[in-house]
């Protein structure tokens, strides 16, 4: 009956939410650390034009639209399925419909067009931290481990694999809301991290998401209950993977913005 109520509860919200508003403010506050004082200053321009006042908040503004009428086509955009026993995902993984191996894509041509995009600016943001959350790049079968059932840290709690890593371990490990925690993150990366992810492609980004989603799967068991030790386990990847994100993300950044225009 317990792993019955668990999935009962899975289907009723299985959309995924990339990093959640923490995440994805992270990400983007560090990455805006990152970049030089110009791509800062445009990126202002850009949020300024958008819904939100700052980068930090605006990176959340594709979840937000995702389920409405004229962002609908949106909605596949925010992750990449491989099939189940893959390790590796490719181009070919992407439906008609594009998946986030192609989202990124275009939202860069998109501000190689058109420098003022804000829209293609906050969804290409978005998207590069999604690609860190490693079940965002996950099986279909399960839709990315929206389907799985597990309890966090209580019994009473359900959730699922998804959830999980998009918000409940890093507000576990208090950075909801602690933006001098969510500093200390960002003061760890050195010139040496920075050199060492600067380089390879989306799509290699992607399968190191692929590689750590095997291993999640390796001790996934229905019904488990996630506690602190898994927690303390997962916590230097869950933090690096955001660390990734940001020096890549202002990397794209300075690729597009950092020359005159």
């Amino acid at each position: 009956m317990r792993y019955l109520l668990v999935i009962f509860s899975m289907l009723l919200s299985f959309h995924s939410h990339g990093f959640g508003r923490t995440g994805h403010g992270m990400v983007c506050d560090m990455a805006l650390q990152l970049v030089s004082s110009s791509t800062q200053q445009h990126l202002a321009s850009l949020v300024a034009a958008s819904p939100h006042n700052e980068f930090a908040t605006a990176c959340a503004w594709p979840d937000e639209v995702r389920r409405e009428e004229a962002f609908r086509w949106s909605a596949p955009h925010h992750y990449v399925n491989m099939p189940r026993g893959e390790k590796q995902v490719s181009l070919e993984n992407c439906p008609e419909q594009g998946c986030i191996l192609s989202a990124i894509a275009d939202m860069q041509q998109r501000l190689q067009n058109d420098a003022d995009d804000w829209q293609a600016l906050l969804f290409l943001a978005h998207h590069i931290g999604d690609l860190h959350q490693p079940l965002h790049v996950s099986y279909a079968d399960d839709l990315g481990g929206n389907r799985t059932a597990v309890y966090f840290l209580s019994h009473e709690t359900p959730t699922n694999l998804h959830g999980v890593w998009d918000g409940n371990i890093l507000n576990t490990l208090g950075y909801e809301n602690n933006f001098e925690k969510q500093e200390a993150l960002f003061l760890q990366i050195t010139p040496e991290h920075i050199a060492k992810w600067q380089q390879g492609t989306v799509l290699d980004w992607a399968n190191e998401s692929a590689a750590i989603t095997y291993d999640i799967y390796q001790n996934y068991r229905p019904g488990m209950l996630i506690d602190e030790a898994y927690v303390t386990q997962h916590q230097p990847v869950l933090e690096q993977r955001l660390q990734q994100a940001a020096v890549r993300l202002a990397w794209v950044l300075e690729q597009l913005f950092a020359q005159p225009r």
